[in-house]
Parts: C-alpha cells; structure tokens; sequence
C-alpha cells in the first residue's frame, strides 16, 4: 500500500482498462532496447516499427531528445485496439508499468484524483469512520431506491443472463463507495465464472444481493420499464455521488468486476509495481 502526498493509502492492480492509455496527450519514454522488444510482440522489424510508432520529441523537463510512443490526436496511444486493449502489454515498457507511481502524481493530490477518476485498478483506502458512515447512509439510500424500482413493478425472470456481460454485451458500472460496501458485506467472493464477469455471479444466481450495487438494481430484462428505471437509476447515482462529495469518501467510478478485483488484490497485499517517472 502507497501514500500519495495529500491523499489516502492507495493499492494499484492493473485492469488492463487503457484508461492511462487514452483521453490526454503525453509522453511514453522509451528505455534502451524497449523498442527491440515491442518490435517483437508485434512481429515485426525494428525499424518498420520505429517507423509506425515511435517518434523523437524533446523531454519537456530538459529538452533531451528522446523516443516516446506514437499517440493520435486525441492522446489514444497507437498501440492500443479495439477496446483500448494493448497490443504488447506483456512487453510494455518500464513508464506504462510504473503507473501509477509517477512523480507526477504521487507529489500531486489532484493528479492522482484524476488518475483515479478514470482507472478502476487504483483503490483508496477511506478512514474506518467514514467508510462505516458512508455505509450506513448508503444502505438507506438503497432502500429508498429498492422502494422506487418496485414501484415500476419490473418483471425478472431471474435467469441471471444480465450478469452475464460476455454473452449480452453489458458491462456493469458503480462507484468506489458501492464496490467498498460490496466487499464489506460480501468480503470473500470466489473466482469469476467468465473473464470480465462479476465474481459475486455463481451458477447463475447473485451470491450479493444486499451489496449489489446501483446498476444491478436498476437493470432488468423488461422494455416495458427500461426507459423509467434508466431515469431512477441516473437520479440515485447523482445522489450517491453527492453522498460520497458530501463525506469526503474517495470518488471513484469504473466497472464493477474491476473494481472489486483491484480491492481485492490491495487485501491480499500484493506488491505494488517500482516508481517511475513523469508522464
């Protein structure tokens, strides 16, 4: 576990989401004979690849030439596909597995708050006090939500297929807040079925009902009611964002399975990745 400056513990597991991949531009500095490498995982020559993604710029700390990735416009590094997955994670060079513990954000509190903002593999550690208040008041929230949704009197049919993100193409979405008070009720959950499927899906039933977080309980098989239950659902996760701000819990949001990997990997203490260098 880190302490960044101003800010919380934290824990890191890579989630392999690309969000520190995507979405700004930067620089990814490559080291002596990282580019060999990354020509290999890609099958091909060193030059021909120097020549599709690497590029020499000047290190806007000391004006060093040096060789960073190609990215496009947008900041979305070349190497990534299809869903923002890499191409040569497991030759990636020494900057991208250093993040998160960049100087740039480990001396920087809202650097790393922006960071997390859009990683789901960094996990703070909130105070006891306010996790157990933020608990509480979020299991009262739930219950004005579960009032709500029974409302509209959706129809399931129980056959667990909205858990089963592979085969529906749905990925579920929750705040750090639900995926602390998940784990805190339902602490040991085993083995996702699927990659990418939430851990608490077990032969086709949910193992954490009363945890389950917003998403879960505003999603159901049923058209009749799908553009009702969207509404509620975007009302209450504006609520429980307010509740978050309102308690300084650590404001996090990404999906569900991911999140609760990263916590979980923070509790069994796996060690975190050396430091590294700006981006």
């Amino acid at each position: 576990m880190t302490e960044a400056q101003g800010g919380y513990p934290f824990g890191f597991t890579c989630q392999r989401s690309g969000a520190c991949c995507s979405g700004a531009r930067g620089y990814v500095w490559l080291a002596d004979g990282e580019a060999r490498a990354l020509a290999d995982a890609m099958e091909m020559g060193e030059q021909a690849f120097a020549r599709m993604f690497l590029r020499t710029v000047a290190d806007p700390r000391n004006g060093e030439l040096r060789l960073s990735l190609v990215e496009d416009a947008d900041g979305r590094c070349a190497l990534l596909a299809g869903r923002n997955e890499c191409r040569v994670y497991g030759a990636r060079p020494a900057h991208c597995r250093s993040f998160p513990y960049w100087e740039s954000i480990m001396t920087d509190s809202a650097a790393l708050a922006r960071a997390r903002a859009s990683c789901p593999g960094i996990a703070l550690v909130p105070a006891p006090a306010i996790l157990e208040r933020a608990g509480d008041a979020l299991a009262q929230l739930y219950l004005d939500l579960d009032r709500q949704v029974a409302e509209h009197a959706p129809s399931c049919e129980m056959r667990g297929l909205c858990c089963r993100f592979e085969e529906v193409g749905h990925e579920l979405f929750a705040t750090g807040l639900e995926a602390d008070y998940a784990l805190n009720l339902h602490p040991t959950p085993g083995p996702p079925e699927a990659p990418g499927r939430c851990p608490y899906h077990v032969a086709g039933r949910c193992t954490a009902r009363g945890g389950r977080p917003l998403g879960c309980r505003t999603y159901f098989c049923d058209g009749a009611t799908e553009a009702a239950l969207a509404t509620v659902h975007e009302d209450f996760l504006a609520r429980i964002r307010a509740l978050a701000e309102e308690l300084s819990y650590p404001q996090a949001y990404g999906r569900f399975p991911a999140m609760l990997e990263a916590r979980l990997d923070q509790r069994r203490g796996r060690p975190a990745t050396g430091q590294g260098e700006a981006s």
